[in-house]
C-alpha cells in the first residue's frame, strides 16, 4: 500500500472561514467567467449578428386588434335581467366562446363576408418542381397526401383562404375578464385591420343566428310539450278530488289529531321502553354480583351491597372482632386450648350468618330483576300495539299523499314549462347577443414583428446561452489538476508545492575547476537548473524547501531518507527539472549530492547536462567502468552527475540486483541521491527499486496531467509499498493559475526549512 504521510493523523479542524459562508460562490463564478470570457463574449456577438441578419431578412408583420366584451348577464328588454350563475360556470362560458371565435365556421363567415377566395394573396402558390415531386409522393402514399377530389375549385379556395386566415388569427381572452381580444397580423396594416373587423362581425352574426335558431326549435318543442303537462295535471288533480269522495276523506287542516296523538303515544312509549331496560339492566346487575358474592368477598370489602345493609354491616364487625380475639388467644394458649376452640367456633357461627344474610339479599334482589323483566314486557307489548295501529293510519293516508304529490307535480313542471315558453317566445322577438364590439380594429403604425429590441437581445442571450453551455462543458470535460486542491484531492499526498512555467533554458559555462575538480569531466548547467539555489523566493525553491521537510520529517520518525527519485505519471510532467533543482540545491549547501538520470526511454538530462558521455549507467551498473571515470561534475556546487549510456539499447539489460547494488553503493558514498526515474505508466522502475528508495516525490503537470491516469498510476505503485514525500505542482501558468481560486485557497502555510546535517558516507 502506499505510505502517505498525513495517513493516521488525526483530522485537522478548519481554519477560521473555511465553512461555508454566504456567497462562497461567489469568487469561483468570477473565476470561471474570468477564465472563459472570450467565448462567453464570441458567442454572445455570434447570436447578436445572428438577430441583426434575421431583422434584415424577415418580413414585417403588423397586428390589428378588435376588442370585443362577452356577458352572459345581458339585460333582455322584454324579459328583464337573466340569471346570473357562479364565476366559474362564467369563465367556462367565455372561453367556450373564445374557442368559437376560433372554429372554422366563423373563418368560413370572414371568407365570405370580404370575398377572400378571390384575392391572389389567399390563393395556395404554385408548386415548384420539387413541390409538385413531393405532392405526387404523397398522392401516391396513403393517409400523406391532402383528399380534394370531391371540392369544386370554389369550395377549394375558400378552405384555402380559412387556413390563410386561421393562420393569422390569435384570440386572447383579457386575464380573467370578459374582454376578449381578435388579433390579425398580416404583412399589410390596413389588411390586418379589415380581417380583425371581419371576424368580430362574422362571429356576432353567427352567434344572432344561433340564438334565433335556438329558441326558435325551443319554443316548437315547448308548445307541444306544455299541451301534454296541462292534460296531466287536470287528471291528477281529478283522480285525488274522486279519492276524497270515495273515502269519506275531509280536509280540516294541516295536522290530524289522531295522527298528532299517535306520533307523541309512539315517543312517550320508546322512552318507557329505554327506562324499563335501564333499570332491568340495573336490578339484573345488582342480582348477579349478589348471587357471587362471598362471606369472604364481604369482609374484605369486595362486595359494595354489603356495606348498604345494616345487619351485615354489624355481623362483619362482629366476625372481625372474633377473628382478632382468635388471633390473640392462639399466641397466647396455642391451637389446642379450649378458650381458642370456643372462640373459633364462634366465628364459624358469624359467618353462617352472613352467608345467611347473603342469601336473603339474594333473593331480595331476584325479586327485583324479576319484577323489572315483567314491567319491561308489558310496555313492548303496548308499543307494539300501538305501532301496529299507527301503520295502518299511514296506509290508510298513503294512498291520498301520493295522488296529491302527483298533482302538485304535474301542476309545477305545467307552470315552469309555460313560463318557459314565455321567455322563449320574447328571446326569438328579441334576439340579442352575448357580445359587443368595445372597440374596431385600426391599421397598426407600427409593425409587431420582429421586434427589434427583443430579436437582438434574444440573441444575444442565446449566444449567451450557449457560450455558457460550452464553457461549462469544456469545465466538465477537462479533469486536469488546476490547482493544489485537486492535487491533494486526487492523489491523498501532501501538496509540497507549485512551480511556474520556464519560459526557456539558458546555459551558464561551469567555469574552472578547482584543484579538487582537475581530472573530472565539467557540465554546463542551465540557469533553470540552479533556480532553487540562486533565487530563494522563487516557487521553485519554495518547492525543494518542501521535499527536504518532508525528508527531514521522515528522517526524525526513524525512516533516513537519503534516496529521493522523482517520478510522474506520464511523459514530459517536467520531473527531470525538479530532480536537477533539487540536487543543485542540496549540492549548493555543501552536501555530497550525485544526480542520477535512470529514465533510459527520454535522457534529457543526460543530453543536457553531458551531450557527449563516454559511458553511462548502464556500465556502471555492470562494473564495466569506476564511478569516477562516469560522473560528470559541477565545477561550482561539486555535484555530480551520472547520466545514460549514449547506445544503451547495444549494451546488456541492467539487472535489478545491480541496480540495487549500485544504489546501494552510491547511498554509502552520498549525503544525498537524486534520481530522474521514468513515468510509473511507462515503466515498473518504482515497483522494482522501492525497497532502495528511500522517498518518492510525485511531479504533476499544471492543465496536462488527467485525474484518471494519476489514480492509475498511484494504484500500480501501491503494491510495492513505496513511500510518497509528496507531489508537487509543475509548470503553472502564473497568468491563468490565478483564475483558479481553489490553487490559493487551499494552498498550504509555508514552513521553516529545518537544518539538515551532512549524513556520514558508510
Amino acid at each position: 500500500m502506499l505510505n502517505f504521510l498525513n495517513a493516521g493523523q488525526p483530522a485537522q479542524p478548519p481554519l477560521p472561514g473555511a465553512l461555508g459562508t454566504p456567497f462562497q460562490w461567489l469568487p469561483a463564478g468570477l473565476a470561471f467567467g474570468h477564465r472563459r470570457w472570450r467565448l462567453l463574449l464570441g458567442t454572445a456577438a455570434l447570436g447578436l449578428g445572428a438577430g441583426l441578419a434575421y431583422l434584415a431578412i424577415a418580413t414585417p408583420q403588423y397586428t390589428a386588434i378588435a376588442t370585443i366584451t362577452i356577458d352572459a348577464r345581458r339585460a333582455n328588454p322584454v324579459g328583464g335581467q337573466q340569471a346570473s350563475g357562479d364565476w366559474q360556470s362564467e369563465s367556462a362560458y367565455i372561453e367556450s366562446q373564445v374557442e368559437l371565435i376560433r372554429s372554422p365556421a366563423t373563418l368560413r363567415g370572414v371568407v365570405e363576408l370580404l370575398a377572400l377566395e378571390r384575392e391572389p394573396r389567399f390563393a395556395a402558390p404554385s408548386p415548384g418542381a420539387l413541390g409538385q415531386l413531393a405532392n405526387s409522393v404523397k398522392t401516391l402514399l396513403p393517409g400523406l397526401g391532402s383528399d380534394s377530389a370531391g371540392l369544386t375549385p370554389e369550395a377549394r379556395a375558400r378552405a384555402l383562404a380559412a387556413t390563410a386566415v386561421g393562420r393569422a388569427l390569435e384570440v386572447w381572452r383579457v386575464g380573467a375578464t370578459s374582454v376578449v381580444e381578435i388579433r390579425v397580423r398580416t404583412p399589410e396594416r390596413v389588411l390586418s385591420a379589415r380581417l380583425a373587423n371581419a371576424v368580430t362581425a362574422a362571429y356576432m352574426e353567427q352567434q344572432l343566428v344561433a340564438v334565433s335558431e335556438t329558441t326558435r326549435r325551443a319554443g316548437s318543442w315547448l308548445e307541444t310539450r306544455i299541451g301534454e303537462l296541462r292534460g296531466q295535471a287536470v287528471a291528477a288533480d281529478r283522480a285525488v278530488q274522486t279519492y276524497k269522495a270515495g273515502n269519506n276523506i275531509v280536509d280540516v287542516g294541516i295536522g290530524a289529531a289522531s295522527g298528532q296523538m299517535n306520533e307523541q303515544q309512539l315517543g312517550e312509549l320508546n322512552v318507557q321502553v329505554a327506562n324499563a331496560r335501564s333499570r332491568l339492566a340495573e336490578a339484573q346487575a345488582r342480582y348477579e354480583r349478589a348471587r357471587a358474592s362471598t362471606v369472604g368477598g364481604v369482609t374484605q370489602g369486595v362486595v359494595s351491597e354489603a356495606a348498604q345493609n345494616g345487619v351485615m354491616v354489624r355481623l362483619r364487625q362482629q366476625y372481625l372482632e372474633a377473628l382478632r380475639r382468635e388471633a390473640e388467644l392462639t399466641a397466647r394458649h396455642g391451637p389446642g386450648h379450649g378458650a381458642v376452640i370456643l372462640q373459633h367456633n364462634e366465628a364459624l357461627e358469624l359467618q353462617r350468618s352472613m352467608q345467611n344474610e347473603l342469601a336473603r339479599l339474594t333473593e331480595t334482589y331476584r325479586g327485583d330483576y324479576e319484577v323489572a323483566l315483567a314491567n319491561l314486557r308489558g310496555i313492548q307489548s303496548r308499543l307494539a300495539e300501538q305501532v301496529a295501529a299507527a301503520a295502518q293510519t299511514n296506509i290508510e293516508r298513503s294512498e291520498l299523499r301520493s295522488l296529491q304529490s302527483s298533482a302538485t307535480a304535474y301542476r309545477n313542471i305545467y307552470e315552469n314549462f309555460l313560463q318557459r315558453f314565455t321567455q322563449a317566445m320574447q328571446d326569438q322577438s328579441y334576439p340579442i347577443s352575448d357580445a359587443r364590439v368595445a372597440a374596431m380594429a385600426l391599421p397598426p403604425l407600427e409593425r409587431s414583428n420582429p421586434r427589434a429590441a427583443l430579436t437582438l437581445a434574444l440573441g444575444m442571450m442565446l449566444g449567451l446561452g450557449a457560450g455558457l453551455a460550452l464553457a461549462m462543458a469544456r469545465e466538465a470535460l477537462d479533469c486536469t489538476v488546476r490547482s493544489l486542491a485537486q492535487l491533494r484531492l486526487a492523489t491523498g499526498l501532501e501538496t509540497l508545492g507549485a512551480i511556474t512555467r520556464q519560459a526557456s533554458l539558458s546555459f551558464r559555462l561551469a567555469g574552472k575547476p578547482g584543484r579538487e575538480g582537475i581530472g573530472r569531466r565539467l557540465m554546463a548547467v542551465p540557469a533553470a537548473f540552479g533556480q532553487a539555489a540562486a533565487w530563494q523566493d522563487s516557487a521553485m525553491a519554495d518547492a525543494v524547501h518542501a521535499i527536504r521537510a518532508a525528508a527531514a520529517r521522515q528522517s526524525a520518525r526513524g525512516c533516513e531518507v537519503r534516496v529521493i527519485g522523482c517520478v510522474s505519471a506520464q511523459a514530459g510532467e517536467g520531473t527531470s527539472t525538479v530532480a536537477a533543482n533539487l540536487a543543485f540545491a542540496l549540492a549548493a549547501e555543501g552536501l555530497r549530492t550525485t544526480l542520477v538520470d535512470w529514465n533510459a526511454a527520454s535522457p534529457w538530462l543526460t543530453e543536457v547536462l553531458s551531450p557527449t558521455p563516454r559511458a553511462g549507467l548502464q556500465e556502471l551498473a555492470n562494473r564495466d567502468i569506476s564511478l569516477d571515470g562516469v560522473a560528470v561534475t559541477d565545477g561550482r556546487s561539486g555535484l555530480r552527475f551520472i547520466g545514460q549510456t549514449p547506445g544503451g539499447a547495444a549494451l546488456p539489460p541492467m539487472t535489478p540486483a545491480n541496480a540495487r547494488t549500485l544504489l546501494t553503493e552510491l547511498r554509502e558514498r552520498n549525503d544525498y541521491v537524486v534520481l530522474d526515474l521514468p513515468p510509473m505508466l511507462d515503466s515498473n522502475t518504482v515497483a522494482r527499486l522501492s525497497d532502495v528508495i528511500d522517498g518518492l516525490v510525485l511531479v504533476v503537470r499544471w492543465g496536462g496531467t488527467p485525474q484518471p491516469l494519476l489514480a492509475e498510476a498511484l494504484a500500480r505503485a501501491a503494491a510495492a509499498d513505496a513511500l510518497f514525500l509528496g507531489a508537487v505542482l509543475n509548470q503553472c501558468d502564473p497568468d491563468h493559475r490565478r483564475l483558479y481560486p481553489a490553487a490559493q485557497a487551499h494552498q498550504q502555510p509555508s514552513r521553516a526549512l529545518p537544518s539538515f546535517a551532512p549524513v556520514a558516507a558508510g
